[in-house]
């Protein structure tokens, strides 16, 4: 007989609901993975390994609505006037691989198709995927991993 919280004799879309409420389990107690057996299936849940050192702080960060800048803008070079710019959607941490043991999502001289990810953009403890509006071949990658990223700010340049 299944048991009423077992998730077995449930609709999709409550299956669905169940097996979230079940991922927020063990996020919440903070549980590397759970594991149910009924019925001779298995479903093991496990927490996401998306664990990064933050960077380095030597100084509080102050941020201004306008920030001046410290040297004029250079002119972009005839070779930068053709690259398309792959941006933050958001403000945060830029991560260029799902975890530090992982390789890199991308890397210079890498094809990118439209909707590919690029990287991991974390913003209030959620790490957002940053996807390719444009296909095209990595020509730069101006940020590193870890570092501090505005909306709108270019991660990658495509040519």
């Amino acid at each position: 007989m299944a048991d009423q919280n077992s998730g077995e004799n449930l609709e999709l879309p409550q299956q669905v609901e169940y097996l979230r409420g079940l991922a927020q389990i063990v996020a919440d107690e903070g549980l590397s993975e759970i594991e149910i057996r009924a019925d001779g299936l298995k479903l093991t849940l496990k927490a996401a390994s998306l664990k990064f050192a933050p960077p380095a702080a030597t100084a509080p960060l102050v941020m201004s609505a306008a920030p001046a800048p410290s040297s004029p803008s250079p002119t972009p070079t005839r070779s930068e006037e053709n690259l398309t710019p792959v941006v933050s959607p958001m403000v945060g941490v830029f991560y260029r691989a799902p975890s530090p043991s992982d390789p890199n999502f991308v890397e210079i001289g890498d094809r990118v198709e439209r909707g590919q990810t690029i990287g991991l953009v974390e913003a209030m403890k959620v790490f957002n995927e940053v996807t390719a509006e444009n296909a095209g071949v990595v020509a730069q990658i101006p940020v590193q991993t870890g570092q501090l990223v505005e909306t709108g700010q270019p991660l990658l340049l495509l040519k």
